[in-house]
């Protein structure tokens, strides 16, 4: 590795990141802005995704009929400027598919995030010191915070914690 890449670092876009700590230290050392950057942009993507502001001759969401792991086009849109490319297939590489490869192309694509999710709570599994037997032998780092924390009632935002919140809002 170069010295780029190893240890700590002072230069955008890798100021703040910690050498030699576990991916969940790595989130708990994001300032709280960082992440409500990161949520309010996968929110962003998410709502559009979904069909927000479109009619329906633009998209039909997979409940109502609509083909499921369809992202609408984003090419052209923007609140300030037309964005250039789209998020899915900016090139258009993928045009030239029959229906029958666009097809496989989604269940092979549904398939692989399934996959992906599993393993991602199998290593956050391993990192709270579970076994999970074929990753009980990687060297996980473990992980002593509690990755669940946004979705307790002692999750701190703020400095305060949304039970004493509640607490004081009932008063």
């Amino acid at each position: 590795c170069t010295d780029l890449v190893k240890g700590e670092h002072s230069i955008a876009p890798y100021k703040g990141f910690v050498a030699d700590v576990s991916p969940q230290e790595q989130w708990d050392n994001i300032p709280l802005w960082g992440k409500l950057q990161i949520f309010t942009l996968i929110g962003m993507l998410e709502s559009y995704g979904e069909g927000a502001g479109m009619d329906e001759s633009e998209y039909v969401h997979y409940t109502k009929g609509g083909l499921p792991g369809f992202y609408p086009s984003i090419k052209g849109k923007g609140a300030v400027t037309p964005l250039p490319l789209d998020l899915f297939d900016p090139f258009g590489i993928l045009k030239t598919q029959s229906p029958e490869e666009k097809e496989r192309g989604r269940r092979v694509e549904i398939n692989n995030g399934r996959g992906a999710m599993l393993g991602i709570l199998a290593i956050l599994s391993v990192s709270k010191g579970l076994v999970v037997p074929p990753l009980d032998l990687l060297p996980i780092p473990k992980y002593d915070g509690d990755v669940m924390v946004p979705f307790s009632n002692d999750f701190s935002f703020f400095g305060h914690t949304f039970n004493r919140v509640i607490d004081w809002g009932s008063r």
